[in-house]
């Protein structure tokens, strides 16, 4: 039986009542609907022979739609054809400037209005995500436009540095510095590791103009002062580094310090806090230059390698943070949004890059951020299917940095993705990225051909063309079949290289394991043998010090018996001396004895006085 409520009386409500933050969709509003993280462009590179695997291309397109087309290569089982969906499909005769005007012009534009955005590139190892992000000698990248476009529309409107202290501002605990300070703690720590070359050249003297951005400002506040902090910072191995730090300059061997991912320290209480990463160094850029060296500097502390695949291989995620601080005619802060461009490390295959050691461990971590980034780019699929699925973005480093601002309706941000495939390139390898990052996908199956029967006993004499609907029936339930099947391979093969990232990831931690404990073992060792060198010590000392006494006693006891010996010997020599005497004195006359009286108790004294001596 229900009761009825009090009048006047409601229930206080606690923190479990608050309804969930609905996820931001393109525009960044929120709704009730399935979330969609990013807006996904794919770029298509212009096939050649030295970087082409094959001579077949099995992606197409048709002008003016936004979907792709998979033919599989004939040495595969895969029979159908699919198609993907993207937001828009760029062709290989796309340049930069399209890409940039559609892709992340609106981000620009959003962040020096006071919205974040964030661009992403995915795409397998040598599929043109380096010259999307940082162009070439001819043609720069988004990176470069995305400044260029930034300074071009503040120009005039920059505060100045010398008069306001941006680090009070800034609430993540970060070492903010201008470029002049910057570099002059840059040049100090190499010259205290004795390197050469400590003087920067300029970037901007060797990167090209091309292509033109003039032409594209973005209206800003003519009341408000603006103030651009570049940082970039690298995720390596799910550890985050900040690539503006000078000491590992200073110290090469030591270990580099890892930086936290956690909630802005603001004094607000009542204000959402972001999620940063905290300890980072900002450079206050006053110019377009001065960015482009501190971003050239960033770059070359980046982690990279050689591989079978790529000679220059990204080995970690890069996030070039790009932010905008607005201040009123006071020198109060207004407003602050950041631009994110991330450039995500290309997966590999270790059979084919040939990796080992340190770079396949680094390749297992990669992969494995990028498979449960594919598995919220999936959900976000289904999403758009009308199936409510969750995505586990805190299972990974990567996608927390992507997905917790936006997840948790602090940041209303914009993001775009750009996946780079080369269509003569890595068919599983594209096909896997394709699949996470459409958003949407539709398998056609090839249409059964009709079946003519000519029948000889007709009335009419004529052939007639008939569809035998078992038949075709048979044909469509084959290649559903078969396009089951490639699914369920497709499956299988994704089920495996989990399995093998798992296992490798046991691997790794029983090894750090195995390794702790030998570790352990041999310090004990090391602590036990010397013990047993300070035990052995002090057994010879003792049996040392044992015979040096023995030795001594015996000595002592030998020279008491020779003593006494000698002693013995003398009496006795001196006994047969007064024995002679004494009869020598009973034979003599009485005058010779007066004469020879003095002589004989002279020698009798000397005798007596010997005894006694050899008594004594």
């Amino acid at each position: 039986m229900d009761r009825p409520k009090t009048p006047g009386y409601e229930r206080p409500k606690t923190p479990f009542d608050r309804p969930k933050t609905p996820g931001p969709n393109f525009n960044g509003s929120t709704s009730n609907n399935s979330p969609t993280y990013f807006q996904v462009f794919l770029r298509l590179r212009p096939s050649s022979p030295q970087s082409s695997i094959s001579d077949f291309c099995f992606l197409s397109t048709a002008p003016g739609q936004c979907n792709i087309y998979v033919t599989p290569p004939e040495r595969t089982r895969a029979r159908t054809v699919d198609r993907y969906s993207f937001t828009k499909v760029f062709d290989e005769t796309s340049q930069q400037l399209d890409v940039f005007k559609d892709t992340i012009l609106p981000l620009v534009q959003d962040v020096i209005k006071g919205r974040d955005g964030m661009l992403a590139t995915l795409g397998v190892t040598g599929s043109g995500k380096t010259h999307t992000i940082l162009g070439n000698k001819e043609q720069r990248g988004m990176i470069q436009l995305s400044l260029d476009v930034i300074f071009n529309s503040l120009d005039g409107k920059m505060v100045d540095y010398s008069r306001i202290d941006i680090a009070s501002f800034d609430h993540t605990e970060a070492v903010v510095l201008n470029t002049p300070q910057y570099f002059a703690r840059l040049n100090s720590a190499l010259d205290q590791a004795h390197a050469s070359g400590s003087k920067r050249s300029s970037m901007a003297a060797t990167t090209p103009n091309l292509p033109d951005v003039s032409d594209l400002p973005v209206e800003a506040d003519n009341k408000s002062g603006y103030a651009i902090l570049i940082s970039m910072y690298e995720l390596y191995n799910d550890r985050i580094f900040d690539l503006l730090d000078e000491t590992p300059f200073i110290n090469p061997s030591a270990r580099r310090r890892a930086l936290v991912f956690r909630g802005s320290s603001t004094w607000e209480p009542s204000k959402e806090q972001k999620k940063v990463v905290s300890g980072l160094r900002k450079v206050c850029a006053h110019t377009y230059p001065e960015a482009l060296q501190v971003i050239e500097q960033a770059q070359r502390c980046r982690k990279v390698s050689s591989t079978n695949s790529n000679l220059v291989s990204s080995r970690s995620h890069a996030f070039l943070q790009i932010e905008v601080k607005r201040f009123s005619s006071r020198g109060i802060e207004r407003d602050s949004s950041s631009l994110h461009i991330v450039d995500l490390a290309g997966s590999e295959r270790a059979r084919n890059a040939q990796t080992a050691g340190d770079r396949l461990a680094e390749a297992g971590s990669i992969n494995r951020s990028l498979m449960i980034l594919g598995q919220c780019l999936e959900s976000q699929q289904q999403g758009c299917a009308g199936r409510s699925v969750a995505a586990n973005w805190r299972s990974s480093k990567l996608t927390e940095l992507l997905f917790s601002n936006s997840f948790s309706g602090v940041s209303k941000q914009r993001a775009a993705m750009i996946v780079t495939a080369d269509p003569c390139g890595d068919f599983n390898s594209t096909l896997q990225i394709l699949r996470y990052a459409a958003l949407a996908k539709e398998v056609t199956v090839p249409k059964a051909p009709s079946v003519r029967n000519i029948s000889g006993t007709s009335n009419s004499g004529s052939d007639t063309e008939v569809d035998i609907d078992g038949e075709t029936g048979k044909d469509a339930l084959i290649a559903r079949l078969i396009a089951q099947l490639e699914e369920t391979e497709s499956r299988w093969r994704d089920a495996e290289e989990r399995c093998l990232l798992i296992e490798q990831s046991v691997r790794e931690e029983l090894a750090d394991e195995m390794d702790q404990r030998l570790e352990e073992f041999r310090r004990e060792t090391l602590e036990a043998r010397a013990r047993e060198e300070d035990w052995k010590e002090e057994f010879v000392d003792e049996k040392i010090e044992i015979l040096r006494k023995g030795m001594e006693e015996e000595f002592h006891i030998h020279e008491d018996g020779d003593r006494e010996r000698l002693l013995k010997e003398q009496n006795e020599l001196l006994r047969r001396e007064l024995s002679v005497l004494k009869r020598e004195r009973a034979n003599r006359s009485p005058t010779k004895l007066q004469e020879n009286r003095a002589n004989v108790e002279l020698k009798i004294g000397r005798v007596l006085g010997g005894i006694e001596n050899a008594a004594l």
